[in-house]
């Protein structure tokens, strides 16, 4: 018998759609690493190095490559779908803001960055909004289904570099919900003066 797909209510204000609508590389090959691998003669290996930087704020050079910062960026993805996922099931937002204040580059005097309180505002308005317009069932089913994400299944659904700026977003459709139940992660990365890219947002677009 075919599974009825469960629907999903989207807490929407248009506020929150303008902001979130407003929101909107030297590839580091870097010293390549010969691996010898001692058999009956000696095999080099090339490992290339990555171009994303994740130890803290996530930033890339000035020249990159585009599929690769996509791919790089993927498990990222699925880190912050499933603490969204958890989110919506607890209504907490502690998880992602210590991704926030890890990963996402801070306002100063010398930047015009959105800031870490804005990006960790927005997440639990949207979390809010989520919770005020879904029962508590529907959101621990969905909930479930969320935090199931993989690379694997990952899709990216658009990627684009402007003047400045680039941005990368990635959706996830949980099992058995339709298309209102689509989760949509996007990153925004700014070019600061010295070239390099920092990651200014991350939100969860409606």
């Amino acid at each position: 018998m075919k599974q009825r797909r469960k629907k999903l209510k989207k807490g929407i204000i248009m506020s929150t759609i303008l902001a979130c609508s407003l929101l909107f590389g030297s590839i580091g090959v870097g010293a390549e690493t010969k691996v010898t691998q001692q058999t009956s003669t000696s095999v080099s290996v090339t490992k290339a190095s990555a171009t994303v930087s994740k130890k803290g704020v996530l930033t890339f050079p000035k020249k990159f490559s585009m599929k690769k910062v996509t791919s790089e960026l993927k498990p990222e993805a699925v880190k912050l779908i499933k603490i969204y996922g958890e989110s919506l099931n607890t209504g907490k937002t502690k998880s992602f803001n210590s991704y926030v204040n890890k990963h996402v580059a801070e306002k100063a005097d010398s930047n015009y960055l959105l800031g870490r309180k804005y990006v960790r505002d927005n997440y639990s308005q949207k979390v809010k909004e989520m919770r005020k317009v879904n029962s508590k069932k529907t959101l621990s089913t969905y909930s479930k289904a969320v935090k199931e994400v993989k690379t694997s299944k990952l899709k990216v659904d658009n990627t684009y570099k402007g003047t400045g700026f680039a941005t990368f977003t990635y959706q996830f459709q949980p099992k058995n919900f339709d298309a209102f139940g689509w989760v949509t992660v996007k990153f925004k990365f700014t070019q600061l003066k010295n070239g390099k890219y920092v990651l200014e947002n991350v939100y969860f677009i409606y």
